[in-house]
């Protein structure tokens, strides 16, 4: 039986990055319209490509969707499996119950050796009602877990599809996806080889209202735009608009996005601020009226009007502009 190389099981490690449409400008304008790309590989090797399909296939609990490549701005692939391999881990799962000892020590063999490929099947079994099978199954985890990096334990049997209005959580249904280089010409390349893809489409823009009675009476109301960012792109906030601190004495107390002249509730801001973070978790910065910068991390963006240090609710509301710049390849080494 041959088994893959541990070289080809690092290669499920691989990062995809779909670049700017900036590339479009290197290989002329019948170009501008095409998903450019750069394909990272396990061994740290680049590729430029473009990728040839229009759309992808992935099969959902509610059925298939055809999402259009444009419409994609990230995929966390899970684990795929080269073609054959899937079946031969099956079988081996079903051996460990084998009442046979030479074909249960054949199983638990494959298995190991299959390493990160066959834990999600091997974490299965190790719940089986049959006790044997899940001891045999714990066993071959326990010993997968010890060879392996973590980080190629954690890869899920889901993909994550990041479209720009929400995630779509399924398995894309192809083995590759088509792609062409200027030095190799038309490419597959396997999603068993691939760990993410960013698409950088055409530069985006989007706009909110975000309502002080709502989104700035309390430090807990954050407004989420929906939008995934990260480091690869380069953001301008701009914000107009006025907030009453205290509408109960109706403009004694207006603010724009700057904020006012006292510390809002908190004290980390000046009541009023139009303020964002990156991610739930993610630290506070100032938006004002104008912000321009490349998030140092990766998640959906938030927006938050500062509250009135005087306890009160808030009232108005500001227009927030959002300008997403895909950067050049060159621009984030």
């Amino acid at each position: 039986m041959g088994f893959p190389s541990l070289k080809a099981l690092g290669a499920v490690m691989v990062a995809v990055h779909v670049a700017p449409l900036a590339f479009a400008q290197e290989t002329g304008s019948k170009d501008a319209r095409r998903n450019h790309a750069e394909v990272r590989f396990g061994d740290g090797s680049l590729v430029r490509v473009v990728i040839l399909q229009d759309t992808l296939d992935v099969m959902t609990k509610y059925g298939k969707l055809t999402i259009p490549i444009q419409e994609i701005r990230r995929i966390d692939f899970g684990l795929h499996l080269p073609p054959g391999v899937d079946s031969k881990i099956d079988a081996s799962i079903k051996q460990l119950g084998s009442a046979a000892f030479k074909e249960r020590e054949e199983a638990v063999k494959t298995l190991v050796y299959y390493g990160p490929m066959a834990f999600p099947s091997v974490q299965r079994a190790a719940c089986s009602p049959e006790l044997e099978v899940a001891s045999r199954a714990a066993g071959v985890a326990k010993r997968i877990a010890e060879k392996a990096p973590p980080e190629m334990l954690t890869l899920k049997e889901d993909d994550v599809v990041q479209t720009a209005e929400f995630p779509i959580v399924g398995r894309v249904m192809t083995e590759t996806i088509k792609a062409e280089s200027a030095h190799f010409g038309e490419l597959s390349l396997k999603l068993s080889d691939l760990r993410n893809l960013f698409v950088r489409g055409p530069n985006t823009e989007n706009e909110w209202t975000v309502d002080a009675a709502k989104h700035g009476s309390a430090p807990d109301q954050w407004f989420d735009t929906g939008i995934v960012v990260d480091a690869t792109q380069r953001l301008t906030l701009l914000g107009e608009g006025q907030v009453d601190l205290w509408p109960q004495g109706p403009g004694q107390y207006l603010t724009t996005p700057k904020g006012y002249t006292a510390a809002g509730k908190g004290g980390a801001f000046m009541a009023g601020a139009l303020i964002a973070k990156i991610g739930a978790a993610g630290k506070p910065f100032l938006v004002g009226d104008r912000y321009e910068g490349t998030p140092s991390e990766e998640g959906r963006l938030f927006l938050h009007i500062v509250p009135s240090p005087w306890n009160n609710a808030s009232a108005g509301t500001f227009r927030v502009r959002m300008t997403m710049e895909h950067m050049a390849l060159s621009a984030r080494r």
